[in-house]
């Protein structure tokens, strides 16, 4: 029996194009596992699929960004860092640049995660990512032990956010 492909044909198709000679159909069929066992709910599982799909098409932008918002949510942030920074090479885009620095923060990295966002502007990305890169900016200034230093950022970013509860628990957090 044929499953029905999970992926749009331009996702699948971009996927082949990255895959290396001969491993285009490999790389789509791992992909597919992929978001198949993610949207189970199996981590392990679409993990693993993802892996293969990187072995067939190691420069598919799409795979490496899978591979780390897979490993961020299994707390495997060294791995998530890779693959994440790997995605923005490929496609100069920012969005995930939150979560790459709080995967630096949880590896006991915050200097680092300072230095990432440092580089993000606010056109680069929706006014959500530049509010999640305030507030893991503000926990990485505290990490850092400059509480107040995160505490007039989380203040600022909060003035200009349209939404403020991210922001606010995350000022709430600093101030208990």
């Amino acid at each position: 029996m044929t499953q029905t492909p999970v992926l749009p044909k331009r996702l699948s198709d971009a996927i082949k194009h990255s895959a290396r000679p001969g491993h285009g159909d490999d790389a789509t069929k791992a992909a597919e596992k992929l978001v198949r066992a993610r949207t189970a709910g199996n981590a392990k599982a679409a993990r693993r699929a993802g892996i293969k799909a990187k072995l067939a098409a190691p420069r598919s932008a799409w795979v490496r960004e899978q591979l780390g918002l897979i490993a961020m949510d299994m707390n495997e942030f060294h791995e998530a860092v890779q693959e994440l920074l790997t995605y923005r090479r490929f496609t100069g885009d920012h969005r995930h640049d939150p979560a790459i620095a709080e995967a630096y923060r949880k590896q006991g990295k915050p200097a680092l995660a300072l230095d990432l966002l440092k580089e993000l502007s606010r056109g680069d990305v929706s006014a959500r990512t530049w509010g999640e890169a305030q507030v893991a900016r503000a926990r990485a200034l505290a990490d850092t032990g400059r509480n107040d230093a995160a505490v007039t950022l989380l203040k600022a970013a909060a003035r200009d956010a349209k939404d403020k509860r991210p922001i606010l628990e995350a000022l709430a957090e600093l101030l208990h």
